[in-house]
């Protein structure tokens, strides 16, 4: 179960990140804060981490199987750290949403700090487990 949750949870990430990335090819622009697009974008975002944090769950009871043992300290500390960036990502996503928010030029940057430590955390747990086979 906890290899389905992972990588349910991982299809969650690239769909939820691909949102902006779409909107910025298409626009040419960043969606408004309270557009239909950023509400997807943020209500995918909860939903992920949601995932994520089902995942720590059902991944909780097989932590002394062969292959959690094989991926060792770096899968599990990988793992961690990313869930963790998750939470940060999202409440700073909220804070984005508000419209009259002041300083957003560095919210928005911090968001896209913890988005690619998102990416680089979530790929070195995957990849410290698939080689744990």
């Amino acid at each position: 179960m906890a290899l389905i949750s992972g990588w349910i949870a991982v299809a969650f990430i690239l769909l939820t990140a691909s949102l902006p990335l779409i909107q910025w090819l298409r626009q040419k622009r960043r969606a408004a804060p309270d557009s239909p697009q950023t509400r997807l974008h943020a209500g995918l975002g909860m939903a992920t981490a949601a995932l994520a944090f089902g995942h720590t769950l059902t991944a909780v009871p097989v932590l002394g199987s062969s292959r959690a043992l094989g991926g060792g300290m770096t899968a599990l500390a990988a793992g961690g750290l990313a869930f963790f960036v998750i939470v940060a990502h999202v409440g700073i996503g909220l804070q984005l949403r508000n419209t009259r928010l002041r300083g957003r030029k560095d919210k928005r940057r911090t968001h896209q700090i913890t988005a690619v430590l998102i990416a680089a955390t979530v790929g070195a747990h995957v990849v410290a487990l698939l080689r744990a086979g």
